[in-house]
């Protein structure tokens, strides 16, 4: 099932398992054998990430006019700070209005269309920051930018930060709900 569809949730995977086998495992049990079969089909984190470089130079090379930015970001395990993983971005054009959701974006006449994405270790002010100037640059760089967003902490201070270019009249923000 996790070769299928590698977001299927626990839940289901419980109801398979003890629908299949007639025993149900512990919640736990479930979420770790699925991310080893995560790690068996995909590879594990770490070769994902060094991918990335050569994933990089793919997209530049087979989709001309998209903007590729790959910068590496110090990684802290335990009280130190280890190898560099990668914060990658991508921008391919789109025009009007910009909706960031799941990697997705929407314009003017309700199409759908994959407009920028970001693959980070985490979800905080730095890689929004990251991700925001970016995107400001390469693909939204009039005013009257409506930015449409949950009420994520990061996405907050990288639209709040006067350096980045996200206030208003330049841009506008609410809130799904």
């Amino acid at each position: 099932m996790v070769k299928a569809d590698a977001s299927v949730c626990i839940k289901v995977l419980l109801n398979a398992t003890e629908a299949h086998f007639g025993f149900r495992p512990t919640y736990r049990r479930v979420w770790l054998e699925k991310q080893k079969a995560v790690a068996h089909i995909y590879r594990d984190w770490d070769e994902s990430y060094n991918e990335l470089p050569r994933w990089v130079l793919g997209v530049q090379l087979t989709m001309l006019g998209s903007v590729a930015v790959l910068r590496m970001s110090p990684v802290l395990v335990g009280s130190r700070w280890t190898a560099r993983k990668p914060i990658f971005t991508d921008f391919s054009g789109c025009s009007h209005y910009v909706l960031r959701h799941s990697g997705i974006a929407s314009y003017g006449n309700s199409n759908i269309l994959p407009v920028a994405f970001e693959l980070v270790e985490s979800e905080n002010a730095e890689s929004w920051s990251f991700f925001l100037s970016h995107l400001h640059q390469h693909v939204t760089p009039q005013p009257g930018i409506l930015v449409i967003s949950d009420r994520h902490n990061g996405i907050k201070a990288a639209l709040e930060d006067p350096n980045e270019g996200w206030l208003p009249p330049a841009a506008y923000r609410a809130f799904c709900i």
